[in-house]
């Protein structure tokens, strides 16, 4: 539900694997139980095609991408990640999703790396899902953790921030 202002001017770069799309990473979910949550979320979800259209614009407009960190034992992302899913197949928006989050008790918060990837931690990803707006030079613009406000579909949430936060590159 809580965002936080851009990260920097510093490149985000992805060293880990990472799925091209939702689907792929709910078709390798490694916990049967967890892959058959996923699966029932997506097979109900339904998005609004055209908020997701103009979020897609948007994204485009924008030159942006979505990097999103998972875990298959999360609820949050049990639920947002299947409406990625079915919002990726509308718009084809660059994803690239990084699982196997697993966290660490100590103080102040980490990720256990392995199985988390490290830029779990080099980014400061503090939960779950978290989803790094991406522009064309590879900087960070936007971040995004865990649902929408109640009452707000995840694309027209994500379509709203994108509009009011990520300002349009110069006309050239």
């Amino acid at each position: 539900m809580a965002t936080t202002p851009p990260r920097g001017t510093s490149r985000v770069i992805i060293k880990s694997f990472a799925y091209d799309d939702p689907i792929s990473y709910i078709e390798h979910v490694d916990t049967p139980s967890h892959q058959v949550k996923f699966t029932e979320k997506l097979t109900m979800t339904r998005i609004t095609p055209e908020t997701a259209q103009k979020l897609g614009r948007a994204m485009r407009d924008r030159e942006l991408k979505l990097v999103i960190f998972s875990g298959s034992w999360c609820k949050d992302c049990q639920e947002i990640i299947p409406i990625l899913a079915k919002i990726c197949q509308v718009t084809k928006i660059p994803m690239k999703i990084l699982g196997g989050a697993k966290f660490s008790q100590q103080k102040p918060p980490t990720w256990h790396v392995p199985p988390s990837p490290p830029e779990m931690n080099e980014l400061g990803i503090e939960r779950i899902p978290a989803l790094l707006f991406i522009d064309k030079n590879g900087i960070e613009v936007l971040r995004f953790y865990e649902r929408p406000p109640v009452g707000k579909s995840l694309e027209q949430h994500l379509l709203d921030l994108v509009e009011t936060r990520v300002p349009l590159p110069p006309a050239k």
